[in-house]
Protein backbone atom coordinates (compact mmCIF):
# COMPACT_ATOMS: atom_id res chain seq x y z
CA UNK A 1 0.00 0.00 0.00
CA UNK A 2 1.69 3.19 -1.21
CA UNK A 3 1.31 6.79 -0.05
CA UNK A 4 -0.02 8.82 -2.97
CA UNK A 5 -1.05 12.20 -1.58
CA UNK A 6 -0.96 14.31 1.59
CA UNK A 7 -3.33 17.18 2.34
CA UNK A 8 -3.41 19.69 5.18
CA UNK A 9 -6.60 21.36 6.40
CA UNK A 10 -5.74 24.17 8.86
CA UNK A 11 -8.79 25.28 10.81
CA UNK A 12 -9.38 28.00 13.37
CA UNK A 13 -12.43 29.18 15.26
CA UNK A 14 -12.79 32.05 17.67
CA UNK A 15 -13.56 31.14 21.29
CA UNK A 16 -16.37 32.76 23.24
CA UNK A 17 -13.90 34.64 25.44
CA UNK A 18 -10.19 34.90 26.20
CA UNK A 19 -8.87 32.08 28.40
CA UNK A 20 -5.64 32.89 30.25
CA UNK A 21 -3.02 30.55 31.62
CA UNK A 22 0.01 31.78 33.54
CA UNK A 23 1.97 32.32 30.33
CA UNK A 24 -0.48 33.33 27.64
CA UNK A 25 -4.00 33.68 26.32
CA UNK A 26 -6.28 31.48 24.22
CA UNK A 27 -8.64 33.51 22.03
CA UNK A 28 -9.12 30.92 19.28
CA UNK A 29 -8.89 27.18 18.81
CA UNK A 30 -6.43 26.16 16.10
CA UNK A 31 -5.54 22.79 14.65
CA UNK A 32 -4.49 21.12 11.42
CA UNK A 33 -6.32 18.09 10.07
CA UNK A 34 -3.93 15.91 8.05
CA UNK A 35 -5.22 13.66 5.28
CA UNK A 36 -3.04 10.88 3.82
CA UNK A 37 -4.27 9.01 0.73
CA UNK A 38 -3.08 5.62 -0.53
CA UNK A 39 -3.17 3.74 -3.82
CA UNK A 40 -5.63 1.24 -2.31
CA UNK A 41 -8.20 3.92 -1.54
CA UNK A 42 -7.70 3.91 2.22
CA UNK A 43 -7.46 7.41 3.67
CA UNK A 44 -6.03 8.19 7.09
CA UNK A 45 -6.53 11.26 9.26
CA UNK A 46 -4.23 12.84 11.79
CA UNK A 47 -4.39 15.95 13.94
CA UNK A 48 -1.79 18.59 14.75
CA UNK A 49 -2.29 20.69 17.87
CA UNK A 50 0.42 23.27 17.18
CA UNK A 51 1.00 26.68 15.61
CA UNK A 52 1.90 28.54 13.39
CA UNK A 53 -0.80 26.91 11.29
CA UNK A 54 0.23 28.24 7.89
CA UNK A 55 3.88 27.23 8.15
CA UNK A 56 3.19 23.76 9.55
CA UNK A 57 0.47 23.12 6.97
CA UNK A 58 2.86 24.10 4.18
CA UNK A 59 5.47 21.65 5.48
CA UNK A 60 2.86 18.85 5.68
CA UNK A 61 2.04 19.35 2.01
CA UNK A 62 5.71 19.64 1.02
CA UNK A 63 6.49 16.34 2.74
CA UNK A 64 4.40 14.57 0.10
CA UNK A 65 7.45 14.85 -2.19
CA UNK A 66 9.58 13.19 0.51
CA UNK A 67 7.41 10.16 1.31
CA UNK A 68 5.21 9.68 -1.77
CA UNK A 69 5.49 6.06 -2.90
CA UNK A 70 6.58 4.76 0.51
CA UNK A 71 4.71 1.92 2.17
CA UNK A 72 1.91 3.46 4.22
CA UNK A 73 2.13 0.58 6.69
CA UNK A 74 5.86 1.09 7.30
CA UNK A 75 5.43 3.77 9.92
CA UNK A 76 8.98 3.44 11.30
CA UNK A 77 10.55 4.00 7.88
CA UNK A 78 8.33 6.99 7.15
CA UNK A 79 9.01 8.43 10.59
CA UNK A 80 12.76 8.14 10.13
CA UNK A 81 12.65 9.65 6.63
CA UNK A 82 10.90 12.77 7.90
CA UNK A 83 12.81 13.02 11.16
CA UNK A 84 16.12 12.94 9.32
CA UNK A 85 15.17 16.24 7.70
CA UNK A 86 15.81 17.89 11.07
CA UNK A 87 19.53 17.03 11.04
CA UNK A 88 22.35 17.47 8.49
CA UNK A 89 23.69 14.41 6.67
CA UNK A 90 27.09 13.89 5.16
CA UNK A 91 27.80 11.53 2.28
CA UNK A 92 31.44 10.60 2.75
CA UNK A 93 31.63 9.42 -0.83
CA UNK A 94 30.91 12.88 -2.25
CA UNK A 95 32.79 16.14 -2.05
CA UNK A 96 30.08 18.64 -2.97
CA UNK A 97 28.13 20.46 -0.28
CA UNK A 98 24.96 18.79 0.96
CA UNK A 99 22.29 21.36 1.72
CA UNK A 100 19.43 20.42 4.06
CA UNK A 101 15.87 20.70 2.83
CA UNK A 102 14.84 22.79 5.85
CA UNK A 103 16.70 25.28 7.99
CA UNK A 104 17.39 24.24 11.56
CA UNK A 105 14.99 26.85 12.97
CA UNK A 106 12.06 24.86 11.53
CA UNK A 107 12.60 21.72 13.58
CA UNK A 108 9.58 22.39 15.79
CA UNK A 109 7.34 22.75 12.73
CA UNK A 110 8.77 19.58 11.15
CA UNK A 111 8.16 17.58 14.33
CA UNK A 112 4.57 18.83 14.40
CA UNK A 113 4.05 17.88 10.76
CA UNK A 114 5.59 14.49 11.43
CA UNK A 115 3.18 13.97 14.32
CA UNK A 116 0.11 14.59 12.17
CA UNK A 117 1.31 12.38 9.32
CA UNK A 118 2.28 9.57 11.69
CA UNK A 119 -1.15 9.59 13.35
CA UNK A 120 -2.77 9.41 9.90
CA UNK A 121 -0.59 6.39 9.04
CA UNK A 122 -1.76 4.61 12.18
CA UNK A 123 -5.34 5.41 11.18
CA UNK A 124 -4.59 3.80 7.80
CA UNK A 125 -3.02 0.78 9.47
CA UNK A 126 -6.09 0.19 11.60
CA UNK A 127 -8.42 0.57 8.64
CA UNK A 128 -6.28 -1.83 6.56
CA UNK A 129 -6.74 -4.65 9.09
CA UNK A 130 -10.22 -3.51 10.24
CA UNK A 131 -9.17 -2.94 13.83
CA UNK A 132 -9.28 0.11 16.10
CA UNK A 133 -5.82 1.34 17.01
CA UNK A 134 -6.28 0.42 20.67
CA UNK A 135 -6.80 -3.21 19.63
CA UNK A 136 -4.03 -3.06 17.03
CA UNK A 137 -1.65 -2.04 19.82
CA UNK A 138 -2.72 -4.98 21.99
CA UNK A 139 -5.16 -3.23 24.30
CA UNK A 140 -7.85 -5.23 26.10
CA UNK A 141 -9.94 -2.38 27.50
CA UNK A 142 -12.11 0.12 25.69
CA UNK A 143 -12.68 2.43 28.66
CA UNK A 144 -10.04 4.88 29.92
CA UNK A 145 -10.35 7.24 32.90
CA UNK A 146 -10.55 10.91 31.95
CA UNK A 147 -10.24 14.06 33.99
CA UNK A 148 -12.04 17.34 33.39
CA UNK A 149 -9.62 20.07 32.39
CA UNK A 150 -10.36 23.78 32.76
CA UNK A 151 -10.02 26.33 35.49
CA UNK A 152 -8.59 29.13 33.35
CA UNK A 153 -8.41 32.78 34.29
CA UNK A 154 -11.28 33.96 32.09
CA UNK A 155 -11.47 37.49 30.78
CA UNK A 156 -14.36 39.39 32.33
CA UNK A 157 -14.93 36.87 35.13
CA UNK A 158 -13.77 36.69 38.71
CA UNK A 159 -10.83 34.33 39.34
CA UNK A 160 -13.14 32.63 41.86
CA UNK A 161 -15.49 31.52 39.07
CA UNK A 162 -13.31 28.42 38.93
CA UNK A 163 -15.00 27.16 42.10
CA UNK A 164 -18.40 26.70 40.48
CA UNK A 165 -16.78 25.39 37.29
CA UNK A 166 -14.89 22.59 39.04
CA UNK A 167 -17.90 21.73 41.19
CA UNK A 168 -19.93 21.48 37.99
CA UNK A 169 -17.57 18.88 36.55
CA UNK A 170 -17.85 16.79 39.70
CA UNK A 171 -21.63 17.05 39.46
CA UNK A 172 -21.32 15.61 35.93
CA UNK A 173 -19.61 12.53 37.36
CA UNK A 174 -15.93 13.42 37.01
CA UNK A 175 -13.81 12.22 39.91
CA UNK A 176 -10.70 14.16 38.83
CA UNK A 177 -10.51 17.83 37.81
CA UNK A 178 -7.69 20.15 36.77
CA UNK A 179 -7.37 23.91 37.19
CA UNK A 180 -4.76 26.53 36.35
CA UNK A 181 -2.46 28.21 38.83
CA UNK A 182 0.41 30.67 38.59
CA UNK A 183 -1.67 33.41 36.98
CA UNK A 184 -2.06 35.21 40.34
CA UNK A 185 0.21 35.54 43.32
CA UNK A 186 0.22 32.56 45.68
CA UNK A 187 -2.27 34.18 48.07
CA UNK A 188 -4.71 34.76 45.21
CA UNK A 189 -4.35 31.18 43.98
CA UNK A 190 -4.79 29.81 47.50
CA UNK A 191 -8.18 31.50 47.62
CA UNK A 192 -9.14 29.79 44.37
CA UNK A 193 -7.68 26.38 45.27
CA UNK A 194 -9.10 26.27 48.79
CA UNK A 195 -12.53 27.20 47.43
CA UNK A 196 -12.34 24.46 44.80
CA UNK A 197 -11.24 21.86 47.34
CA UNK A 198 -14.20 22.67 49.56
CA UNK A 199 -16.59 22.57 46.60
CA UNK A 200 -15.42 19.24 45.08
CA UNK A 201 -15.11 17.19 48.24
CA UNK A 202 -12.90 14.12 47.84
CA UNK A 203 -12.41 14.43 44.07
CA UNK A 204 -8.81 14.53 42.84
CA UNK A 205 -7.53 18.06 42.24
CA UNK A 206 -4.71 18.62 39.73
CA UNK A 207 -2.87 21.94 39.35
CA UNK A 208 -1.37 23.11 36.05
CA UNK A 209 1.11 25.98 36.34
CA UNK A 210 2.06 26.14 32.65
CA UNK A 211 5.72 26.78 33.58
CA UNK A 212 4.85 29.77 35.78
CA UNK A 213 7.57 29.66 38.44
CA UNK A 214 11.29 29.63 39.00
CA UNK A 215 12.49 26.96 41.42
CA UNK A 216 12.29 29.08 44.57
CA UNK A 217 8.80 30.32 43.67
CA UNK A 218 7.63 26.78 42.85
CA UNK A 219 8.88 25.46 46.19
CA UNK A 220 6.95 28.17 48.01
CA UNK A 221 3.85 27.65 45.88
CA UNK A 222 3.60 23.90 46.31
CA UNK A 223 4.23 24.12 50.06
CA UNK A 224 1.36 26.59 50.19
CA UNK A 225 -0.92 24.38 48.06
CA UNK A 226 -0.13 21.04 49.78
CA UNK A 227 -2.77 21.40 52.52
CA UNK A 228 -5.49 21.19 49.84
CA UNK A 229 -4.66 17.61 48.86
CA UNK A 230 -3.14 18.19 45.42
CA UNK A 231 -3.06 15.13 43.16
CA UNK A 232 -0.31 16.43 40.86
CA UNK A 233 1.59 19.64 40.15
CA UNK A 234 1.95 20.04 36.39
CA UNK A 235 4.70 21.91 34.52
CA UNK A 236 5.60 24.14 37.46
CA UNK A 237 9.01 25.47 36.30
CA UNK A 238 10.09 27.99 33.70
CA UNK A 239 11.09 26.47 30.35
CA UNK A 240 14.84 26.88 30.92
CA UNK A 241 14.95 24.78 34.11
CA UNK A 242 12.17 22.30 33.48
CA UNK A 243 14.24 19.10 33.82
CA UNK A 244 16.90 19.08 36.55
CA UNK A 245 15.03 21.78 38.42
CA UNK A 246 12.03 19.46 38.65
CA UNK A 247 14.14 16.89 40.50
CA UNK A 248 15.04 19.49 43.12
CA UNK A 249 11.37 20.43 43.43
CA UNK A 250 10.34 16.77 43.73
CA UNK A 251 12.75 16.37 46.65
CA UNK A 252 10.94 19.00 48.71
CA UNK A 253 7.31 17.91 48.23
CA UNK A 254 5.21 14.78 48.42
CA UNK A 255 2.95 16.05 45.64
CA UNK A 256 3.65 14.10 42.42
CA UNK A 257 4.99 16.13 39.50
CA UNK A 258 3.65 15.82 35.95
CA UNK A 259 5.27 17.10 32.77
CA UNK A 260 6.15 16.32 29.15
CA UNK A 261 3.50 17.99 27.00
CA UNK A 262 5.97 20.64 25.81
CA UNK A 263 8.66 18.16 24.72
CA UNK A 264 9.26 17.40 21.06
CA UNK A 265 10.78 13.91 21.14
CA UNK A 266 11.63 10.84 23.18
CA UNK A 267 15.19 11.96 23.94
CA UNK A 268 13.90 14.98 25.85
CA UNK A 269 11.31 12.88 27.70
CA UNK A 270 14.04 10.34 28.51
CA UNK A 271 15.98 13.09 30.28
CA UNK A 272 12.82 14.31 31.98
CA UNK A 273 12.24 10.81 33.36
CA UNK A 274 15.87 10.22 34.33
CA UNK A 275 16.59 13.64 35.80
CA UNK A 276 13.29 15.35 36.50
CA UNK A 277 11.65 13.38 39.28
CA UNK A 278 8.26 13.27 37.54
CA UNK A 279 5.68 10.56 38.18
CA UNK A 280 3.24 11.30 35.32
CA UNK A 281 4.37 11.57 31.68
CA UNK A 282 2.22 13.90 29.56
CA UNK A 283 3.71 13.70 26.07
CA UNK A 284 1.40 15.06 23.34
CA UNK A 285 1.54 13.02 20.11
CA UNK A 286 -0.43 15.69 18.23
CA UNK A 287 2.17 18.35 18.94
CA UNK A 288 5.18 16.33 17.86
CA UNK A 289 6.23 12.85 16.84
CA UNK A 290 2.89 11.12 16.58
CA UNK A 291 1.80 7.75 17.93
CA UNK A 292 5.11 6.12 16.98
CA UNK A 293 7.02 8.44 19.31
CA UNK A 294 4.32 8.10 21.95
CA UNK A 295 4.88 4.33 21.99
CA UNK A 296 8.62 4.76 22.49
CA UNK A 297 8.05 7.14 25.36
CA UNK A 298 5.47 4.81 26.85
CA UNK A 299 7.91 1.90 26.82
CA UNK A 300 10.58 3.98 28.57
CA UNK A 301 8.11 5.20 31.18
CA UNK A 302 6.94 1.64 31.86
CA UNK A 303 10.51 0.49 32.50
CA UNK A 304 10.89 3.29 35.04
CA UNK A 305 7.62 2.72 36.87
CA UNK A 306 5.89 5.91 35.73
CA UNK A 307 2.30 6.52 34.69
CA UNK A 308 1.19 7.81 31.29
CA UNK A 309 -1.29 10.71 31.35
CA UNK A 310 -1.28 11.99 27.77
CA UNK A 311 -2.08 15.62 27.02
CA UNK A 312 -5.17 16.77 25.07
CA UNK A 313 -6.95 15.12 22.07
CA UNK A 314 -8.50 12.02 23.69
CA UNK A 315 -9.66 10.79 20.26
CA UNK A 316 -5.98 10.06 19.57
CA UNK A 317 -4.43 9.54 22.99
CA UNK A 318 -7.20 7.30 24.27
CA UNK A 319 -5.93 4.52 22.00
CA UNK A 320 -2.44 4.71 23.50
CA UNK A 321 -3.71 4.89 27.07
CA UNK A 322 -6.00 1.91 26.52
CA UNK A 323 -3.16 -0.19 25.11
CA UNK A 324 -0.58 0.62 27.81
CA UNK A 325 -0.68 -1.17 31.18
CA UNK A 326 0.43 2.11 32.75
CA UNK A 327 -1.97 4.26 30.71
CA UNK A 328 -3.42 6.16 33.65
CA UNK A 329 -5.79 8.65 32.07
CA UNK A 330 -6.56 11.11 29.28
CA UNK A 331 -7.46 14.79 29.36
CA UNK A 332 -10.90 16.02 28.39
CA UNK A 333 -12.51 19.45 28.08
CA UNK A 334 -16.20 19.13 28.96
CA UNK A 335 -17.04 22.73 27.99
CA UNK A 336 -17.96 22.98 24.28
CA UNK A 337 -17.03 26.66 24.23
CA UNK A 338 -13.45 25.86 25.32
CA UNK A 339 -12.90 22.86 23.01
CA UNK A 340 -15.16 23.30 19.96
CA UNK A 341 -13.09 20.86 17.91
CA UNK A 342 -13.88 17.90 20.17
CA UNK A 343 -17.54 18.86 20.42
CA UNK A 344 -18.22 19.86 16.78
CA UNK A 345 -15.59 18.57 14.33
CA UNK A 346 -16.50 14.88 14.44
CA UNK A 347 -19.58 13.09 13.18
CA UNK A 348 -18.33 10.00 15.01
CA UNK A 349 -15.77 9.80 17.79
CA UNK A 350 -15.26 8.06 21.14
CA UNK A 351 -17.72 8.94 23.88
CA UNK A 352 -16.46 11.03 26.79
CA UNK A 353 -18.67 11.60 29.80
CA UNK A 354 -18.70 11.29 33.58
CA UNK A 355 -14.94 10.81 33.71
CA UNK A 356 -14.74 7.90 31.27
CA UNK A 357 -13.57 7.79 27.64
CA UNK A 358 -15.25 4.91 25.80
CA UNK A 359 -13.49 3.80 22.64
CA UNK A 360 -15.33 2.02 19.85
CA UNK A 361 -14.59 -0.95 17.60
CA UNK A 362 -14.51 1.21 14.48
CA UNK A 363 -11.22 0.76 12.59
CA UNK A 364 -8.30 3.16 12.96
CA UNK A 365 -8.96 6.18 15.15
CA UNK A 366 -12.68 5.48 14.96
CA UNK A 367 -13.55 9.00 13.88
CA UNK A 368 -15.51 10.55 11.04
CA UNK A 369 -14.99 14.19 10.12
CA UNK A 370 -17.77 16.74 9.69
CA UNK A 371 -16.44 18.39 6.54
CA UNK A 372 -19.01 21.17 6.75
CA UNK A 373 -17.35 22.28 9.98
CA UNK A 374 -13.89 21.97 8.39
CA UNK A 375 -15.01 24.18 5.51
CA UNK A 376 -16.58 26.70 7.88
CA UNK A 377 -13.41 27.00 9.99
CA UNK A 378 -10.86 26.56 7.23
CA UNK A 379 -8.15 29.22 6.88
Amino acid sequence: MKITRIKAHPVSTKLDKIYWTSRGAWASYNMILVEVETDEGIVGYGQINKTPLKEIAEIVVELEDVIRGMDALAHEAVWAKIFNLTVPHLDLGKTEAIRPRYDQNRRIQIMAALGGIDIALWDIKGKAVNLPIWRLLGGDRREVPAYASGGYYEEGFSPLAVIDEMAGYVAQGYTSVKMKCGGLDVAGDIERISGVRKAIGDASLMLDANQAYDLKQAEYAIKSFEPYDIFWFEEPLHWYDSTRGLARLAACTNVPLASGESELHSWAVRDLIDLGGIRYVQFDCTRAGGITEGLRIGAYALAHGLQIALHHDPQVHGHLAAAMPHGYCVEGFPRPERDPVWHQLFVERPELEAGVLRLTDKPGLGIEIDWKIVDRWRI
